[in-house]
């Protein structure tokens, strides 16, 4: 079983332009930089961005079919109270991915974007969780807001009441005016720790700037989990010995039960695309158990997402 707990969906619309533009410069630099070539901004959104857009994500489920990938975790961001709404309310967004991952029973797991000031947020949550079936919340901090907050202490109750996860962006971001510090894993870990009973998803595992910092929350905290979404850029400028040793040193610290594989796409797909990536962990060196390689790809994200295999099997084979 391969879970792919981090995936955005590519719907013409759902994203603001100024986002779109300002993570263009960053990604183009970072694969330019590990690929010694000079792609430009412009071509960034012509090979990601555009070719990826489908409104009903079929080309997703073609991608996963092609990687081996069983089920997809997919969210949108909420990014409107800092950049500005998008054309389609992140409200309409929520919905939108709840009816795709309807449209591919069993194959997507759709989680409720929402940033916590958004007035009428709980009441927009409880109707998503409640009618459209959306199974966990999604938290950027970098919008504007601390992750121990008690802005936030609503997402953490409901979390906490509904029995799902919430998947916390931590790390870096790719453009201004998003807040890098607001998204350190110590924040997370704070709320983590006050609500012991709620899941958290630190999505990147820290992203390389904190990913010693999130490995350490996740150590410590027995409800934090780390996906190991957007390590594609630094597998691609690494050898490949490197990220081997660091994935095993992360293992060894946190252990295989807290590791999920995961990918952020589509942005990533620009220095890695599924096929590969899944292939990096499926034939993970001797170093790595069985067992270890099973959790990392899809046990541990059964565990957190209440998942049966022989459910998940069912919907890829339908």
């Amino acid at each position: 079983m391969i879970i792919d707990v981090h995936r955005h969906l590519v719907i013409k619309g759902t994203v603001q332009g100024s986002y779109i533009q300002g993570a263009s410069r960053s990604f183009s630099m970072m694969y330019n930089k590990a690929n010694k070539t000079d792609i430009t901004p412009r071509e960034y959104i012509d090979t990601i961005v555009r070719k990826d857009i489908d409104a009903n994500a079929d080309n997703v489920i073609a991608e996963m079919d092609a990687a081996g990938v069983d089920v997809s975790v997919t969210f949108a961001v909420d990014y409107g109270l800092l950049l500005g709404e998008a054309p389609i309310h992140i409200f309409e967004q929520n919905k939108l991915y709840a009816e795709i991952a309807k449209r591919h029973a069993g194959r997507m797991i759709p989680f409720m974007a929402i940033d916590p000031r958004r007035q009428g947020g709980l009441r927009h949550c409880e109707r998503a969780y409640r009618e459209w079936g959306m199974q966990g919340f999604k938290l950027h901090a970098g919008v504007g807001y601390m992750p121990d907050d008690p802005v936030c202490n609503w997402v953490y109750e409901k979390a906490t009441e509904w029995d799902i996860p919430i998947m916390c962006h931590t790390g870096g971001a790719p453009c201004a005016p998003l807040r890098w510090e607001n998204s350190r894993p110590a924040y997370f870990a704070s709320a983590a720790a006050r609500y012991p009973d709620a899941t958290f998803i630190f999505a990147h595992a820290g992203d390389v700037g904190w990913w010693q910092e999130a490995m350490q929350a996740a150590a410590w905290l027995p409800n934090v989990y780390l996906d190991l979404s957007l390590w594609q850029k630094p597998y691609r400028k690494m050898p490949h010995k490197d990220f081997i040793s660091w994935l095993r040193h992360l293992t060894n610290m946190v252990g295989a039960d807290k590791l999920m594989f995961a990918t952020d796409a589509p942005h990533p797909n620009f220095h890695c695309r599924l096929p590969e990536w899944a292939r990096v962990f499926k034939e993970l060196p001797k170093e790595f158990s069985e067992e270890e390689k099973a959790m990392i790809l899809g046990g541990t994200a059964m565990k957190v997402l209440k998942l049966k295999e022989t459910t998940a099997a069912k919907a890829v084979h339908a």
